[in-house]
């Protein structure tokens, strides 16, 4: 069964034929005329009323009203379909979500790679084809473009030229998402699978809750956010702030430095604490902030100084290696002598970390 948008055409009840929109005083010769366009008709269907009313958190769990819109016979078209969402003007959260769907519904209905217009939502559920989109703004950036992608198909995948605002590829179950720009902040939080990359920097946080997921920024980030598993987070720049807590089985790579928005104020703070069973932490830089707390069977490696305490107990297990050549001898000794269990002052491979993608490949960095 299929479903036609509203006509444009409705008497009312007594028959008098008027047509829906208009309004004024006919005796004065005056008359306001409001032509409903298709955007506007489409989430007036009754079908999909219930569902626009619910709260945006609910409506974005829901599916209801995603099997409503396959049905309609004027989103079975291709060019009618890009046409509805460049002419739309949503006013509502649901709305915005809904005009995001229909770029993915162009997308998965093209024969090839697809340029869609650079909406929030775009690519939201997408789970084939290729969508392609601009974003040439600094200013009005999209937002949570590719919510809840699954690419389950090789083909599947999104690719912007520009920058995009916040929770890219937020809730994906699998996302493959590449970015010739910056992103702004909450880059892949939750995201369950797949593929991340961003040419430029992160302004705020990457990752969060994620896992299995390979995530690459050539720039900067403001922070590396906690809670994720099985991920490969490779920065090419710095981490402005931190890098959250509880990254399990995780091997992290950052080749500038760490939390130097603390230098000034000298206020430093634990930097992957509780860093999990078999992760691996390189920073081809200094550390301003605190190193080893709640460390479990887990390695990390550092090129630059570290301008904080390391705290590693003998009940935690795991290293942390510094490069002789940046500590000076009267600490190494002192650090020897004392406790500082689990601390190893080691030559380390030069820039060798800017070649390690796995944790395999760090025993070949440690120069003993």
């Amino acid at each position: 069964m299929t479903i036609g948008l509203i006509p444009e055409m409705e008497c009312d009840n007594r028959g008098t034929g008027k047509r829906k929109g208009l309004s004024g005083d006919s005796s004065s010769g005056k008359m306001e005329v409001h032509t409903m366009g298709l955007f506007e008709k489409l989430v007036s269907l009754p079908a999909l009323r219930p569902y626009m009313e619910q709260d945006p958190e609910v409506f974005v769990e829901e599916t209801g009203w995603r099997e409503i819109l396959q049905k309609v016979r004027q989103l079975k078209d291709l060019e009618a379909l890009l046409g509805i969402v460049k002419e739309a003007s949503p006013t509502t959260e649901q709305q915005k979500i809904l005009r995001g769907y229909l770029c993915t519904m162009a997308v998965e209905m093209a024969p090839g790679p697809l340029e869609v217009p650079c909406v929030d939502y775009a690519g939201c559920y997408l789970t084939r084809g290729e969508m392609r989109m601009v974003s040439s703004s600094k200013e009005d950036l999209p937002a949570n473009v590719g919510m809840g992608m699954n690419a389950r198909s090789p083909e599947c995948r999104i690719v912007v030229e520009g920058d995009v605002g916040d929770y890219l590829a937020y809730r994906s179950a699998k996302a493959c998402v590449e970015v010739k720009g910056s992103a702004r902040d909450r880059v892949g939080m939750a995201v369950g699978d797949g593929y991340i990359r961003i040419e430029g920097d992160v302004a705020g946080g990457l990752a969060g809750n994620a896992h299995n997921t390979r995530f690459e920024v050539d720039g900067s980030v403001g922070r590396i956010q906690r809670e994720n598993s099985g991920c490969k987070i490779m920065i090419g720049g710095d981490v402005h702030w931190s890098i959250g807590e509880k990254q399990l089985a995780c091997f992290i790579k950052i080749c500038g430095n760490v939390g130097m928005k603390y230098r000034k104020s000298g206020k430093l703070v634990d930097m992957a604490s509780g860093l999990g069973r078999n992760s691996v932490l390189l920073v081809g830089g200094d550390v301003w902030g605190n190193l080893g707390t709640g460390m479990e069977v887990a390695k990390i490696l550092v090129w630059g100084k570290v301008h904080g305490e390391i705290r590693v107990s003998d009940t935690q297990g795991g290293f942390i290696y510094l490069n002789r050549k940046k500590v000076p001898l009267l600490k190494r000794i002192a650090g020897t002598i004392g406790s500082e269990i689990g601390v190893r002052y080691v030559e380390l491979k030069e820039s060798g970390y800017l070649f390690a993608e796995d944790p395999e490949e760090v025993k070949d960095l440690i120069l003993l």
